[in-house]
């Protein structure tokens, strides 16, 4: 105790006192909130999303989240009370409604309305697609130079109208982002909010917001609360309560509204499995899964992985769960079958029908996008299926809304196993149309280089509003989907966000459309070429006529001459060709920058090194030609190691040599030595163009050349500069955009309606006689010396194929002598409007004879089978396959579908009495067929005839098993 302080107890009073005292600031520190009794109710519009919404009797928006701040922050009891605004701001006028929302400050509406401060102001906004950006919006002059897009009626029409802006009208805001995401537009105006939600929302996250509307006063609209003059203690509690909601709050609710259309933030939080779930994981161990190789950006195959939005997702999903994953890749129409023979146990992007409920349980979406109709033909417009009526529509196999499209226009719809031939079908014009999901296409029509494509809509079938990708899993794991449904609720909006970011994000590459407009060059362009004296030097191929050339003076020839002739007239610039002899030159001069560009060439990984590439402005078919005596092909693999030619320093010899890794490939110096060197047979074959090969076999006189196959990547051809002059670069892309498809498509014609007229050299007709009697005459006296040889080589040549094709225990085909005759027998069909059959043979409970008799008795029963077969097939059309295991495909043409399923029938009943004997046991089993008949259409694919095979083989084991299930082609697949 310190000296001179006395310690004294207080009293009671002193206590009670200081007590009361605590209770009065503690009263004074709380805000004295108004009495206000009963719930209150406030007026909001029912369909203003992001805003305010009903879903069922749910409110919900970014203004819903403010206002339920507000009552947390003031103790009242909100009811929200819906409507269109006329109807709520009546209501609330003539005094049924408390508080009304989302009102903006008026001088007129300040007479009877008490306003509270504005918890946000809606901006205006302009967005845009990055790959064709809006340039100066500073004014609504600059605007003029662009198409706008607005909603129908919208307050600010007249500015936009005065300022001599062309602007289209949407109805709504979902269709505002549409039109900018098909390219209808260059950029449109509405709410910052309201654009991103949508965009994002529909899964265009690659629009962004380009800057404000230069509107002036009418780019900004205020959210506030009002509530009636009179009922001053109602405002005070309201105002104050807002107030009280900070501010980082509000700005927090925006960002969810605005990025993650109202989920929460949050981190998706400590997701695990319960013990019997995650038995269930290490109990079925890896799980393959089928993603599609070209369907990108969800999933496809580049440098060697397997990539995609998809791919990401399921790795997220392996990450939370452990399960394992190995992925399969392969097109829709082989991994579908697979999936449902079970090979397969789980499918990536795919759609849930009704039909696939039966044998697939699905996860939620992972992605729902929008199909649109891609074409060449600008002037289409596409809102339902009846507008398609007539033209030539090309689908991918099996999309989920195939037999809606079939239903409505029948015979005119193609389907294709590969997204790459379908858009390669479109860029040759055999379609009209592609209906494809829009990154999807967008990815093809970049990839191919397919110039003039537009979107002339989006697929809308009803109860069909988009495609859905989830994840389909084989009935027997069926709890393996509830566990991944589960991981993908756990996958937090901004791990989804990043991932959708990536593969749809504005990075990701498209095709970006035609600009349109007169040619005008910014004031750096025009600097640039007053810099060059309006003079350009360009680099052609010397040879490849019609395409290109140089003449004897030098001069430039060919349609890329005329494209370039038309460019000169449009911008003043003079174009003056290299002189060189082969294209490997003009190559090596551009390395050296010789020269400022080429007129013509195609883009590849190696030329983006030193070249840059504008869009193409022709897209030319490529082929293998050879003697006419060789056979034709299906793939450039079934040319094994033959040699092929290609002109050294063509783009297809860098393709090529990635592709088919395989080829012998052989450069020659121009395309005129390479057609000359296969008819010489030095080389089995020669890469080329459709156009230039004929034009040199008539001039060359070639006839004993044809064109063997397709080469499945055509030449997409453009301008490239010298990488290091972008603003060289953007000159020639404004010119090659501004190229019409008229002025193509004349240009084209031109050049292909040339015809040449050949003098004929009689001399030279004479010697080649006088030469080819001599060579005639000392090939007899060498046939008549190795004809023996070659018979003998023939024989074995024989031997080995035949062993190459045959399966080495059943002696019937293998799957290799399936893959060549199958498609061969197929289009057999279809050429001559035949019967095709195809039926799947599989043993029934073959496992259990393997385990309990062992496999050499599992192999006699296979050689059984395959000898019972054989007897009651022996027809020269039949076609007897092993297809792997114990199972076994036969395929025939037939005009009697009733006598073939008597065969059918004969030959499981055949094998069902029979007793094949194995280590003195004797064992007896049978078979289930699935049969699929039906004359192919000119849009049937194979695979079709396959699928419903092993459909009706699904249905017969289901059904009992030793017995046959019969589908036809125009059974619902």
């Amino acid at each position: 105790m310190s000296a001179g302080i006395a310690w004294q107890r207080p009293s009671l009073t002193t206590l009670l006192t200081a007590f009361f005292a605590v209770l009065v600031l503690t009263f004074l520190s709380v805000p004295a909130w108004p009495s206000v009794n009963g719930p209150v109710s406030v007026g909001i519009v029912a369909d203003n999303k992001p805003y305010t919404s009903i879903e069922g009797r749910t409110p919900s928006g970014f203004s819903i989240d403010v206002l339920r701040e507000v009552a947390r922050q003031s103790g009242v009891d909100l009811e929200f009370r819906a409507g269109s605004w006329p109807e709520v701001f009546g209501a609330f006028v003539r005094g049924e409604i408390d508080v009304i929302e989302g009102i903006s400050y008026r001088e007129e509406r300040a007479r009877t309305i008490q306003f509270t401060e504005p918890y946000h102001i809606r901006q205006t906004y302009l967005m845009h697609d990055p790959v064709n950006p809006l340039g100066d919006i500073s004014s609504l002059e600059a605007l003029s130079a662009y198409r706008i897009g607005v909603v129908r009626d919208v307050y600010f029409r007249d500015v936009l109208t005065d300022a001599g802006v062309e602007f289209a009208t949407y109805d709504s805001i979902p269709g505002l982002v549409r039109a900018l995401a098909f390219g209808w537009v260059d950029g449109i105006i509405g709410p910052e909010l309201t654009l991103k939600y949508y965009a994002n929302r529909a899964g265009f996250r690659f629009l962004e917001i380009a800057g404000p509307a230069p509107l002036g006063e009418l780019s900004g609209e205020d959210f506030r609360l009002g509530v009636l003059k009179g009922n001053d203690a109602l405002f005070e509690v309201i105002s104050e309560g807002l107030a009280a909601v900070p501010e980082e709050r509000i700005e927090a609710l925006f960002e969810r509204w605005q990025e993650y259309g109202g989920t929460s933030i949050a981190e998706s939080s400590g997701f695990t499995l319960s013990d019997a779930h995650q038995r269930y994981i290490s109990e079925i161990g890896p799980v393959r899964v089928g993603f599609m190789r070209d369907y990108a950006p969800f999933s496809f195959r580049d440098a060697g992985a397997t990539q995609g939005l998809a791919v990401d997702v399921m790795d997220r999903i392996s990450d939370l769960t452990g399960l394992q994953v190995v992925p399969v890749t392969g097109q829709w129409s082989e991994l579908y079958p697979r999936f449902l023979e079970r090979d397969i146990d789980i499918m990536a992007n795919m759609s849930r029908t009704e039909e696939r409920l039966e044998f697939t349980r699905f996860t939620r979406p992972y992605h729902i996008l929008p199909n649109v109709a891609f074409t060449l033909d600008d002037s289409l417009q596409f809102d339902t299926p009846a507008d398609l009526k007539g033209l030539k529509v090309a689908i991918g196999a099996g999309i989920y809304y195939e037999s809606t499209l079939r239903e409505a226009l029948g015979d005119n719809v193609f389907s294709f196993t590969s997204q790459r031939a379908l858009f390669q079908a479109l860029a040759e014009g055999s379609v009209d149309v592609a209906l494809a999901a829009l990154p999807n296409g967008n990815y093809w029509v970049r990839e191919l280089r397919i110039a003039g494509v537009t979107i002339a809509g989006e697929v809308t079938l009803e109860g069909m509003p988009g495609e859905d990708l989830r994840f389909g899993v084989r009935p027997a794991l069926e709890p393996l989907a509830a566990i991944m449904d589960a991981a993908l609720g756990a996958i937090s909006p901004t791990e989804m966000r990043t991932i959708e970011n990536r593969w749809l994000g504005a990075s990701a590459s498209r095709h970006p459309p035609p600009a349109a407009g007169p040619l005008t060059f910014t004031d750096a362009e025009q600097a640039w070429l007053a810099d060059r004296q309006r003079q350009l030097t360009i680099c052609v191929d010397p040879d490849w006529l019609p395409l290109e050339g140089l003449n004897e003076g030098n001069e430039h020839v060919g349609i890329s001459a005329d494209i370039f002739a038309l460019f000169s007239e449009r911008s003043g610039i003079e174009f003056t060709p290299l002189p060189v002899d082969t294209w490997a030159e003009s190559i090596q001069a551009a390395r050296k920058r010789q020269c400022d560009l080429l007129s013509m060439a195609m883009e590849t990984p190696e030329r983006l090194d030193y070249l840059s590439f504008t869009e193409p402005y022709i897209q030319i078919p490529s082929v293998l030609l050879g003697r006419v005596e060789a056979p034709f092909i299906n793939t450039l693999d079934d040319m094994g190691d033959r040699p092929v030619g290609v002109v050294e320093e063509y783009a297809f010899l860098e393709l090529l040599k990635t592709s088919n890794p395989g080829l012998n490939l052989v450069t020659v110096p121009n395309e005129k030595m390479g057609l000359r060197m296969v008819q010489e047979r030095e080389l089995a074959g020669y890469v080329g163009t459709l156009p230039t090969a004929s034009y040199n076999m008539q001039e060359l006189g070639l006839a004993d050349l044809k064109v063997l196959g397709r080469v499945p990547v055509d030449w997409s051809l453009g301008v490239a500069t010298i990488n290091d002059e972008p603003q060289l670069f953007s000159i020639m892309q404004k010119l090659v955009a501004s190229l019409t498809k008229d002025e193509r498509k004349f240009i084209e014609q031109q050049w292909a309606s040339l015809k040449l007229e050949q003098a004929v050299d009689y001399t030279l007709v004479f010697q080649l006689i006088i030469g080819a009697m001599v060579v005639l005459g000392l090939l007899f006296y060498w046939n008549r010396k190795l004809g023996r040889l070659n018979r003998e080589l023939a024989a074995a040549n024989s031997r080995l194929a035949h062993l190459s094709v045959t399966d080495d225990l059943t002696q019937i085909g293998n799957r290799s002598y399936f893959d060549r005759e199958f498609s061969k027998s197929f289009h057999w069909c279809q050429r001559h409007k035949a019967g095709f059959a195809v039926a799947m043979v599989d043993a029934d409970h073959f496992k259990k004879i393997n385990d309990t008799y062992g496999h050499d008795a599992g192999d006699r029963c296979l050689v059984a089978l395959a000898d019972t077969m054989r007897s009651h097939f022996r027809r020269d059309t039949d076609r007897l396959t092993r297809f792997g295991g114990e199972e076994f495909v036969i395929f025939t043409s037939f005009s009697d579908r009733e006598e073939l399923m008597s065969r059918l029938e004969s030959f499981r009943e055949g094998l069902a009495g029979q007793t094949t004997t194995c280590n003195g046991q004797q064992i007896h089993f049978t078979v289930s067929i699935g049969l699929a008949t039906g004359i192919p259409l000119k849009d049937t694919v194979p695979a079709e005839f396959l699928r419903r095979a092993d459909k009706a083989l699904y249905l017969a084991k289901q059904n009992g098993r030793n017995r046959m299930e019969a589908m036809t082609i125009e059974d619902p697949a």
